[in-house]
């Protein structure tokens, strides 16, 4: 592991530690990006001039946020001092979001990670968005997950034909996806003493080569209570 690799992941526990002994439960979207992005794995980029922007009220007391207003899309540049402000009303404490919207999507993916009963931790993927529920075809493995069994996964079933590009569009980035469940798997099983989930849907896959960029994420710690935090 290099330095920097090494440096990640000792950031990476700390802020965990740091969320459990302030005796959070439901980490926002916000915190969580930044928590993904110390393992490397690409976010939106935040503020600029040019939009269309993506504005979001990122709050531990509304995970979902779409159900209660809370995200509004394709908003201009300047609008989104208006937008802000109407968002914050749902909680002051709450922590706006503006990110540059992710125009060459070719597919949604979902990556997750969790605790099974019978097998311990696990890494899913598959189609996301609205094709979760419709499509069915997450594919579940032990975590963490190797290069080689990631990229087994997300070429499994429909996902292969969506990243060979459909209707035209060109073949999706399998490797930068593959490389963000290698990421996701290796952050879960490192601190499955403190996490219980993580969800990261969507993930938009851009052309090959482009990458892949986690839009949307939620962390869910494991409950601490009546236990000190090392």
């Amino acid at each position: 592991m290099s330095a920097r690799a090494a440096n990640a992941t000792v950031a990476i526990r700390r802020r965990l530690e740091d969320w459990a002994r302030q005796g959070r439960t439901v980490v926002n979207e916000a915190d969580t990006k930044d928590l993904l992005a110390l393992a490397g794995i690409t976010i939106p980029r935040r503020g600029g001039k040019k939009g269309p922007f993506a504005v979001k009220l990122a709050s531990d007391k509304f995970p979902h946020k779409t159900e209660h207003g809370l995200v509004q899309l394709n908003v201009k540049g300047t609008e989104v001092g208006k937008v802000a402000k109407r968002l914050q009303r749902a909680d002051r404490q709450g922590r706006v979001l503006v990110e540059q919207m992710i125009g060459d999507g070719i597919g949604e993916w979902i990556v997750g990670c969790k605790h099974d009963a019978t097998f311990g931790p696990i890494v899913l993927s598959g189609p996301g968005g609205i094709f979760v529920e419709l499509l069915d075809q997450v594919e579940i493995r032990l975590a963490p997950a190797g290069a080689r069994v990631a990229r087994a996964m997300i070429e499994s079933g429909y996902g292969r034909r969506i990243l060979g590009g459909l209707r035209g569009k060109p073949a999706g980035d399998a490797a930068a996806l593959a490389d963000m469940v290698v990421r996701v798997s290796r952050l879960f099983a490192e601190n499955k003493d403190l996490i219980e989930e993580i969800e990261i849907n969507p993930v938009i896959v851009r052309p090959k080569k482009e990458g892949a960029v986690a839009v949307d994420a939620l962390l869910v710690l494991k409950q601490t209570r009546g236990r000190a935090v090392a």
